[in-house]
């Protein structure tokens, strides 16, 4: 699923499976995975598609990772709404309470993406859309 715009009240989710746009509160989105004692505050797990019922996660990049190779890009932009909704709601205080001593221990804790990269990069709000993509013919399929 990528997101596709962030507000100060929600995301916009659009599903990899179905297509369909899910509108998420930031109230209802938590930092954070537990699982058999481990946990990891880089991933951001989104709830189930409305429509398929499908769920997906969002892994924030790290902060050693150098610039992206396509800046403008889709897939660049898009790392950067992911970054900046993780440091939202990390600032927030939205991390999963399993414990969260341990969820943010050892962790980075992500630095907010600068305003001045958001403004250069978003310049209408933080909003991208879906990249166009050709459809190519199915040789197997039959002619109209």
């Amino acid at each position: 699923m990528a997101i596709h715009e962030v507000t100060q009240e929600e995301a916009l989710q659009r599903c990899a499976r179905c297509g369909s746009d899910n509108r998420l509160s930031l109230k209802s989105l938590e930092v954070g995975v537990a699982r058999d004692g481990h946990v990891d505050a880089d991933i951001l797990p989104l709830p189930p598609c409305t429509q398929c019922r499908s769920t997906e996660f969002l892994i924030r990049s790290g902060e050693e990772e150098g610039a992206h190779l396509a800046p403008g890009s889709f897939g660049h932009l898009h790392r950067l709404l992911v970054n900046h909704l993780h440091a939202e709601l990390v600032q927030r205080g939205r991390v999963i309470p399993a414990p969260r001593a341990k969820a943010l221990a050892g962790t980075v804790l992500p630095r907010p993406v600068p305003r001045g990269v958001l403004a250069r990069w978003f310049p209408k709000g933080l909003r991208i859309e879906a990249p166009h993509v050709e459809k190519t013919p199915n040789p197997g399929a039959p002619s109209e």
